[in-house]
């Protein structure tokens, strides 16, 4: 799979203001640009890389549905690694060796950003994020077998 590098990690907090604040004063990070991925979070930055990505922990059904969690109450804990997430090239070709390998799978496209992501599990349940930056993908073609829909209003959990 043509992995580029490592790209962030999201840290789940319990209280999303006080951990943005200890990156930002405690460890020196920046405040990125976000989009709206439809749920309250932060992106912090060295320099020009983005590094961490911060959720709160309170329930918010759109992160759940495209993080693959089971969690509609919300996560547990304090400081979980949500998800890894790596840079990538050529999602056809990582969609057919994901599909090869049957395991399910989801993406979603912010063409203004430009900015396409497959999201997956690991057999130990850790999503995998892939962000395929500057990809324009039509996503008629993408989807199908062992790929879940786009559409905030299904449930994220029932494969095509």
């Amino acid at each position: 799979m043509p992995l580029t590098e490592l790209n962030h990690f999201l840290l789940v907090a319990k209280n999303l203001e006080r951990t943005k604040k200890f990156y930002q004063d405690v460890l020196g990070m920046q405040l990125a640009d976000r989009p709206d991925f439809g749920f309250p979070g932060y992106w912090l930055k060295i320099g020009d890389d983005i590094c961490v990505n911060l959720a709160s922990q309170d329930a918010n059904k759109t992160r759940d549905m495209f993080l693959l969690k089971k969690h509609p109450k919300g996560t547990n804990g304090s400081g979980q690694v949500d998800h890894i997430a790596f840079l990538a090239k050529d999602p056809y070709e990582v969609r057919s060796r994901i599909q090869k390998k049957k395991v399910a799978m989801h993406f979603r496209s912010f063409p203004d950003a430009k900015l396409f992501q497959i999201f997956l599990k690991d057999p130990d349940d850790v999503t995998i994020e892939l962000n395929f930056l500057g990809e324009a993908v039509d996503a008629k073609k993408f989807q199908g077998k062992s790929s879940l829909t786009l559409d905030r209003k299904a449930d994220p959990r029932k494969t095509r």
